[in-house]
């Protein structure tokens, strides 16, 4: 295994910091406002992926338990959803009908990322790594698809319950953080390669819709009546 880089090893330690602020402001935010502040496709997303990577294909310590935390985070905004699902989805299913569904969701969620895992190891990149690419690609791919969901899902419910400036931000800092690396050390196992066109469009589209929905938190957070530096 290469020794990684300190700059790496610090980068990679900053967007932890990041996304455990971003989870820990989402679970204080939804229980003071009775809500939940996670699209609950991107929980299905977020959950499977910490699931696997903690027990299934662990990653690396430290990195392994920090995914067991984020996990434990996750659980308690599964909690949320639960306890709160009617705000978005009462006009639309029973209570039976919507834990079967979410059941569903999640399940689907569940193996799309352990079959990119698997097959990633079935085609191993040159640079041998235990893990092969498969984190790489589900993290940045869910990542994407995460983004565009909390866009929606400010629009959708045409206000900022379960959410705040600082949620938006420290989100799109963490991921920022998380992409450094990779663009830096494309040379380490375990990264893309340097002529991969896939990650560079990761990098960009996160970004660019990162920012609309913290563009989007603010002005509905003012149209509100609130400080959006305030509501925390």
């Amino acid at each position: 295994m290469h020794e990684l880089p300190q700059t790496y090893k610090i980068l990679a330690m900053l967007s932890g910091l990041f996304w455990t602020a971003t989870y820990i402001m989402i679970i204080r935010r939804g229980f003071k406002d009775k809500s939940y502040g996670m699209p609950i496709a991107a929980l299905a997303l977020n959950i499977s992926w910490e699931f696997i990577y903690s027990f299934i294909t662990p990653a690396p310590a430290p990195q392994r338990y920090i995914n067991i935390i984020w996990f434990l985070f996750d659980v308690a905004i599964v909690y949320q959803v639960f306890k709160y699902w009617k705000e978005d989805y009462g006009s639309l299913f029973s209570e039976k009908t919507f834990y079967a569904f979410y059941g569903l969701i999640i399940a689907t969620a569940f193996f799309w990322v352990l079959f990119i895992q698997y097959d990633a190891l079935l085609v191993m990149k040159p640079k041998p790594y235990p893990l092969g690419m498969g984190r790489a690609y589900s993290a940045f791919g869910m990542n994407l698809i995460m983004s565009i969901l909390f866009v929606f899902f400010i629009l959708r419910r045409n206000s900022v319950s379960g959410q705040t400036i600082y949620i938006a931000m420290t989100k799109w800092i963490g991921t920022i953080f998380a992409d450094i690396p990779f663009i830096l050390y494309p040379q380490l196992p375990g990264t893309p390669g340097a002529g991969e066109l896939l990650f560079p469009y990761f990098y960009v589209t996160i970004f660019i819709f990162d920012l609309i929905y913290i563009i989007l938190v603010y002005k509905k957070t003012k149209e509100q009546g609130e400080n959006p530096w305030k509501r925390v």
